[in-house]
């Protein structure tokens, strides 16, 4: 296996799961902070609708991605904000919207669509230019998240405290699901839109399950996501099969061991 590393495609690989691993790492601690796991998967699978648009009409397939998971990112912001439905039944409905454009699209299409590596990604794929770019959106997702993480840890934890403090929680809540719309568009050359919103959970969960306070929770998030990814591709390589599906494989092997191990620290 360490013959890999001298080749180019794998050492892009291993700096694309890096940068993915420390944004979804660090997102993934908000996401199941407040329970947002299923808006998450929502706007990851959204994606797929401004993919297939984006191949009909010639674009750029991230730029597709981009504009519908900010496109049901922002539509779900406005109306579980106005009170007329929640989080999670807003985006169910423009998400299976999304995805039906989607399919109507690729009907059209008349040259074959790589629907494998749509859906379950391969890091191993990643060009220079594609690293570039996700270092680019990466490092915006992240500057951000320094520069409101007070605040959004605030109205993650308690609204209605977060509010008498002076803090905006409508939009700290918009800020959240713009930077899940912005790490999906990272993560779907790494992991694929069918995993990607497991990327967004899973290393959350893991740290969840062995601590409750907040920097080791956070810590906890980023380190799972590392192990997932790089531990990950690393399996890919040595047994020869889907990277996405191995990065996942393992973040659900580092769940349980994770559960296990926190009823046994609580029982000790």
């Amino acid at each position: 296996m360490i013959e890999f590393l001298a080749f180019p495609f794998f050492q892009r690989a291993l700096a694309a799961g890096f940068v993915v691993a420390l944004v979804c790492g660090a997102l993934s601690f908000f996401v199941v902070l407040r329970r947002l796991a299923f808006v998450g998967s929502g706007v990851s699978h959204a994606a797929f609708g401004g993919v297939a648009l984006a191949s009909l009409v010639g674009a750029p397939p991230g730029l597709g991605a981009l504009v519908a998971a900010l496109g049901v990112a922002l539509a779900t912001a406005q109306a579980s904000g106005e009170g007329e439905l929640t989080e999670d039944t807003a985006v169910g409905v423009f998400t299976v919207a999304a995805m039906a454009v989607g399919v109507v699209a690729i009907s059209f299409l008349q040259t074959n669509v790589d629907l494998f590596g749509l859906m379950f990604g391969n890091i191993l794929t990643v060009d220079p230019k594609d690293l570039l770019a996700l270092v680019a959106a990466s490092a915006l997702v992240l500057a951000l998240l320094a520069l409101y993480f007070r605040p959004l840890l605030l109205a993650s934890v308690d609204e209605d405290g977060a509010f008498a403090a002076g803090v905006d929680v409508g939009r700290m809540r918009l800020l959240v699901l713009v930077l899940l719309a912005l790490t999906v568009v990272v993560a779907l050359k790494v992991v694929g839109i069918l995993l990607v919103s497991a990327l967004l959970v899973l290393p959350g969960a893991v740290a969840r399950s062995l601590t409750a306070r907040w920097p080791g929770f956070l810590l906890g998030s980023i380190a799972a996501a590392l192990v997932m990814v790089l531990g990950g591709l690393l399996l890919s390589v040595a047994l020869d099969v889907p990277s996405g599906a191995a990065i996942i494989l393992l973040g659900t092997l580092l769940f349980f061991a994770g559960v296990v191990a926190g009823r046994l620290r609580r029982r000790a």
